[in-house]
Parts: C-alpha cells; structure tokens; sequence
C-alpha cells in the first residue's frame, strides 16, 4: 500500500494565540514595564539632579568671579528691609554678567526700582536659575508687573533669621545710598555688598552660599515666594534655615528645618530650604562645592552650616 509522505495536519490553517495565551503576554509585559519604571524615572531623576547640581555650581563660580571683580560677595538686594514687590536689584540681577547675561544685564538700570525696567530686563527666562525637577516656569503673578518677571528655584543663604544687614548668612544686604530724582522717584546712588570671603570666619567649606528654596505646593508657580527672582518681595531670593536667633543671638522660637517637596503649612515653609529632590536638599557652599544635605539634617547642624561666623564646628553628618 502506497501511503503519501504528507505531514500530519497539512491544509490546516497555522495555530493562533488563544485568549489566554494573549492575557499571559499582556500580563508579562505589564509585570516587566513596572519593574523597569522605577529604574528609568530612577534615572531620569539621577539627570535631572545632576542638572540642578550644575546649575548650582555656576552660581558659586559666578559669585566668586563677582567678588573678584567688585571685591565682595553678591548682596542678597539692594534696598530697605521692606517687603514689597517693587523693590531694587537683587542678585539675581547682579549677577547676570557673571553666567553669561551681559546682553539682559545691559538693560538693567540698577538705580531704579524692578517697576521701572524694561521687558528685556526681567522677563527672559534664566536657565541657570530653574531646577529641572520643577514644573515648567512661567512669568510671576501678582508682583511689580503684570505680566510679571522670570522666577528662579534657588535662594541666597541669609543665615538663621530674617534680620536685614545684621543677618549672618553669607549673601545678605547691605544698605545703598539714595536720593529723589526730579520726579520724587527714589533711585539709588551707590552701593556696595557687606560681606567678602574673607568674612567667611568658619570656613568657606563650612558655609552655604546658595541653595534650593522651598516652595509651598500651593504657590508654585509665580506666586507668593516663587515670585520673580527680580521682585522685592524677599522671600522669592533668600532663605533662612536652623535655629532662629534675635540680634542678642538668642533664639526666638522659630525653627526652619528642610522641607520636604509636599510641606505646605509647616510654619516658616515660605521661607526655608528645600528642594523637590527626594531625601535632600542641594547647596553651593562659599568654596564653590555642591553638596547634598539630607532632608533629616538637625536643626544645629543647619544653624552651623548656614551662619559665616559662629565659631562652631560641625561634628554631625548631614
């Protein structure tokens, strides 16, 4: 008998994947995109991180390169103690020429309030002053124009209080001389930083210069203190941190630990440290190195760290 060398099954059409075999695929998948997610957000976050270390570090070498050039460090602002939009230069303005803003700063007249400047000069977006991390920026609302001026995620280190020219932070400000002009404008004549690196007593690797501020949920983006860099509102350019002393040096009951990125009614958390970076909060230190201080750091640690001259030397981790 002649049987045909036929394979079994031939004419039949090919197999497909059953339903239940296609919810196994799906479901493998799904298993291997969520452990994978983790790692690449992990990473994305690593680079972002990075960024916003570097940008850090060219405030640091711009504040060093302004010292070389002025023979004191960047004042926090220029001005009176007053809490108002329209308020001088800060330096987020002063610094400009120093990380290649020589063409905005060309159209800043420093003698005259934030108000009375142009477009030009306060609204371009600075990429050296915005954490990656953070929603995209806009322009500021509620403050010396409408439309507003360009925000910055970093703030100068005013030591441990708010207390205007006596504060011990490294970058604070120091009084101008001013005079009406013939229209009754206030303008400023002359100014001048207070502290200089030899002021720096503890250590310029013992001391913040700049760092990241917190800001409340509710305020980002462009109001309260995540204001424009520009405006005179102090707390959207300067940020305290530790244990609060009063001009005796005695501490006045406020604490200003750092904030964690969802902090939102913790007292003092529109003007303390604190970055969206999980765990840490990153700083440029007055010898130019950027660190990482870890959320958790204690508050005498912080005091230590952010005052220029205390005399005391830190012996605990941060």
């Amino acid at each position: 008998m002649n049987i045909a060398a036929n394979p079994i099954g031939r004419g039949r059409p090919p197999r497909g994947f059953t339903l239940v075999e296609l919810l196994v695929v799906i479901a493998i998948i799904g298993i291997l995109v969520a452990l994978l997610l983790p790692a690449v957000q992990a990473a994305r976050e690593s680079g972002r991180r990075t960024h916003c270390a570097n940008n850090l570090k060219q405030l640091g070498i711009a504040s060093h390169t302004f010292h070389d050039t002025k023979r004191f460090l960047p004042p926090a602002f220029i001005g009176d103690n007053s809490d108002t939009p329209n308020g001088w230069a800060t330096w987020g303005a002063l610094i400009l020429p120093f990380i290649e803003g020589q063409s905005q700063y060309a159209r800043w007249d420093v003698a005259r309030r934030a108000s009375l400047q142009q477009p030009e000069a306060y609204q371009p977006l600075i990429s050296t002053y915005y954490c990656p991390s953070r929603p995209r920026p806009v322009l500021s609302k509620g403050d010396f124009a409408n439309p507003g001026g360009s925000l910055t995620d970093y703030a100068a280190s005013f030591g441990t209080e708010a207390l205007y020219t006596a504060s011990n932070g490294a970058l604070i400000p120091n009084m101008p001389n001013v005079a009406q002009d013939s229209s009754g404008e206030w303008k400023v004549v002359s100014w001048s930083g207070q502290t200089t690196l030899a002021d720096i007593l503890d250590g310029s690797s013992n001391t913040t210069l700049f760092g990241e501020k917190h800001v409340r949920p509710n305020s980002l983006r462009g109001k309260n203190e995540d204001r424009s860099v520009f405006s005179g509102v102090r707390n959207t350019h300067r940020r305290m941190m530790g244990i609060a002393l009063n001009a005796n040096g005695v501490p006045n009951g406020t604490v200003r630990p750092l904030m964690p990125p969802h902090a939102q009614t913790t007292p003092a958390a529109n003007s303390s440290f604190g970055g969206p970076h999980p765990t840490v909060c990153q700083f440029v230190f007055c010898d130019g190195s950027v660190r990482a201080l870890k959320i958790e750091a204690d508050l005498q640690t912080l005091s230590y760290l952010v005052a220029r001259a205390d005399g005391q030397i830190i012996q605990k981790d941060y």
